[in-house]
């Protein structure tokens, strides 16, 4: 290897092979240059030695299924901007078998890998390209396995090999569809089948919808609480097109649901009776439910939706829109309802 300089004749690109000290069995190579004075006519004198980079030898590659099994972890790392562009993986992502694997230390290797794959391309084009990216795989230990890494690509390591134009209409509609939505989309897919089996019926009314809930939150967990959001939210809480993902709204209501419902000292169970009164508030879609102390209120609200055609006709299904719960905390509150020996003395119509 030889830099700019050796054209100008004052130095010369080398490389240096010596053993590790750290790791015996270990070579690092040393490439930089040797600078040199020049002193007139053809005569030059050695100055310096200025160190580049260094590459080690003799440590084995990871293999293609330590690869593989690395960035599966984190697909949206591996794939960057593209995550959101790829709407179709043709093959890969493989190593590129011509560009070797290069150490730059025990604990650091750097290697290449492509795919072919349909992108989202421009002006509502679909393109099919080639795409290469720059792997760099860290640990903390020689004698441990990789941990992390980092991935980068750009356009300049991208190659068009055909390109689709598209109505804006099946674009929008591949758009859907892209990697980064698929694999989310299978990935709730998974977790929803882990989730407890729940019968959620066709509410008639906001109170059958709230009589649901309260036994839930009285009597359930969050488990069973998110399947029974997922299966009744509002479209617009929900990630466009899926059952199974939450928008980041719906997913707002629902952490904090949680964490009133069963995340305190104090649960919703111990503080609203399981036959509840509501406040004057109370609407055909807004049911507010009281607890059994002020200031302990819980308001479930929904809308009207259409939910496909029957025979032509727009059907509509009841559909959660606010599920906002307040369990008190504070030290009154946690001694009045302590000071209860007897659930009925606290919830007598019970």
């Amino acid at each position: 290897m030889e830099f700019f300089c050796r054209e100008l004749g004052i130095c010369k690109g080398v490389h240096i092979r010596l053993k590790s000290k750290e790791y015996p069995s270990l070579v690092v190579k040393v490439v930089g240059d040797a600078v040199y004075q020049y002193m007139g006519g053809t005569k030059y004198a050695y100055q310096k030695f200025r160190t580049g980079y260094n590459e080690w030898e003799g440590i084995p590659n990871p293999t293609t299924s330590e690869v593989q099994q690395l960035i599966a972890t984190n697909w949206a790392s591996f794939y960057g901007y593209y995550f959101d562009k790829i709407v179709k993986l043709n093959s890969g992502p493989v190593l590129i078998a011509d560009k070797n694997f290069t150490w730059n230390s025990p604990n650091l290797v750097v290697f290449y890998m492509k795919i072919n794959a349909d992108m989202l391309g421009p002006n509502y084009a679909v393109e099919t390209v080639e795409q290469e990216f720059e792997l760099r795989f860290f640990r903390d230990n020689i004698k441990d396995p990789f941990q992390r890494f980092m991935s980068s690509s750009g356009s300049s390591q991208t190659k068009v090999l055909s390109s689709k134009q598209l109505t804006e209409v099946k674009y929008r509609e591949l758009a859907m569809n892209t990697l980064a939505k698929t694999l989310a989309e299978e990935m709730a897919g998974k977790e929803l089948a882990g989730l407890p089996q729940l019968t959620v019926p066709d509410f008639k009314t906001g109170k059958e919808m709230a009589d649901f809930f309260h036994e839930i939150l009285r009597n359930g967990n969050p488990e069973l609480l998110k399947v029974a959001m997922l299966k009744t939210l509002a479209p617009h809480l929900m990630v466009d097109g899926s059952q199974t993902q939450f928008s980041w709204q719906g997913k707002e209501i629902y952490d904090k649901a949680v964490k009133e419902a069963f995340g305190g000292e104090q649960k919703y169970k111990d503080q609203y009776c399981r036959n509840y009164t509501t406040t004057s508030l109370t609407s055909k879609t807004y049911i507010y439910i009281k607890g059994a102390m002020d200031k302990c209120i819980t308001l479930i609200g929904c809308v009207p939706v259409e939910d496909g055609y029957k025979d032509g006709v727009p059907q509509m299904k009841l559909k959660l829109t606010t599920l906002d719960i307040t369990v008190r905390q504070d030290r009154d509150a946690i001694s009045f309802f302590q000071s209860f020996s007897n659930p009925k003395k606290l919830c007598p119509n019970d």
